[in-house]
């Protein structure tokens, strides 16, 4: 059994190694085709272009593949405040968020609009 569980580690990290190394051709192909081309940017060689792909996914979007954050769970625990509050208390919190100018404001009881 163990060598079955090397056997598909080995297959997932030359995979791996294989996505990676594709991706960064064809990124370094595109930039020296394109980027290089029209805006007269510098030609880029596979390292070059590989730094450049992990520090945009840095900046842009985190490590992992959903970010920073873990992706599905924002908002999570506002629902479940949400839940727990009384019909008064959710329309008080509804004022409040419309006074702070997120979404249209509620008018108050006995208020023309």
């Amino acid at each position: 059994m163990q060598y079955s569980k090397w056997k598909w580690a080995a297959k997932g990290i030359a995979f791996g190694a294989l996505f990676i190394t594709a991706g960064t051709f064809v990124t370094m192909l595109l930039w020296n085709n394109l980027a290089a081309v029209i805006f007269g940017l510098p030609v880029l060689g596979f390292f070059q272009t590989l730094g450049l792909m992990i520090l945009g996914r840095l900046l842009t979007g985190g490590i992992g593949p959903r970010g920073w954050r873990g992706g599905g769970q924002r908002g999570h625990w506002m629902r479940k405040r949400w839940q727990s509050m009384s019909p008064e208390q959710r329309e008080q919190f509804m004022q409040r968020w419309g006074q702070r100018g997120w979404g249209q404001p509620r008018p108050a009881e006995g208020e023309q609009i």
